[in-house]
C-alpha cells in the first residue's frame, strides 16, 4: 500500500501540471486577446485619420463625418447644432461662435472656455461629465482639443494644457495672435 505521504506529492505534482497546462493556455488567449486589442486599436486609429483627411479635403462648411459603420456622410448646413461626436468642427473664423460647433466638441470647448486658467486632458475629461480614470476616455477627449486646436478654437501651452484662442471668444484677436499666452490677469 502506497504511504499517503507518497500519494499527497502525486497529486500535488499532477496539480502542478494542470496549472502549467492551464497557464500556457491563458498565456496564448492573453496574446489572441492583445493581437485583438491592437487590431482594433489600428483600425480607429485608421478611420479617424480618414475622417480627418476627409474633413481638411472637404468645404469648411460642411464637415465630414464617419459613422460607426464606415460609411461616409457630409453633414448638410454650415456647421448645425446636432448632436453628432464625430463631426469636425469647422475652422475658426472671425464672427464664428460656440453655436457652430456639435457634439462632444462644444462641450469641450465650452469646458475650456468655463475653466478658470489652461486645463490638461484630465480636467477636461472631468469637466465634460465622463470617467477620467479611464484612459481611453481621456484620450477620446484630448483627441478633440488637439482637433479644436488644430482648428483655431484652442491654444496649447507648452505643458500641454488647453485655453481658447483669444479670437474664439469673442476677443478681438485671432487665432493667429492666440500662440501668445494671455497675461495671467487676464479673464475669459
Amino acid at each position: 500500500m502506497p504511504s499517503v505521504l507518497g500519494l499527497m506529492e502525486l497529486r500535488e505534482a499532477r496539480a502542478r501540471q494542470d496549472l502549467e497546462s492551464w497557464t500556457e493556455v491563458l498565456e496564448q488567449a492573453q496574446a489572441e486577446v492583445d493581437a485583438a486589442r491592437e487590431r482594433v486599436e489600428r483600425a480607429r486609429v485608421g478611420r479617424e485619420e480618414l475622417v480627418s483627411v476627409l474633413a481638411e479635403e472637404s468645404p469648411v462648411n460642411t464637415p465630414v463625418s464617419v459613422s460607426s459603420g464606415g460609411e461616409v456622410a457630409a453633414a448638410v448646413g454650415s456647421g448645425g447644432s446636432g448632436a453628432g461626436h464625430g463631426e469636425r468642427p469647422p475652422v475658426w473664423r472671425s464672427g464664428m461662435g460656440e453655436e457652430v460647433l456639435s457634439g462632444l466638441y462644444r462641450e469641450v470647448f465650452a469646458a475650456v472656455v468655463a475653466a478658470s486658467g489652461p486645463v490638461n486632458g484630465v480636467e477636461l475629461t472631468r469637466a465634460v461629465g465622463r470617467e477620467a480614470e479611464i484612459k481611453n476616455e481621456v484620450e477620446k477627449i484630448r483627441h478633440r482639443a488637439y482637433v479644436l486646436e488644430k482648428r483655431g478654437w484652442l491654444v496649447r501651452a507648452k505643458d500641454g494644457r488647453f485655453m481658447p484662442a483669444p479670437g474664439a471668444v469673442g476677443r478681438d484677436a485671432s487665432p493667429a495672435s492666440a500662440g501668445h499666452r494671455r497675461p495671467p490677469g487676464a479673464t475669459v
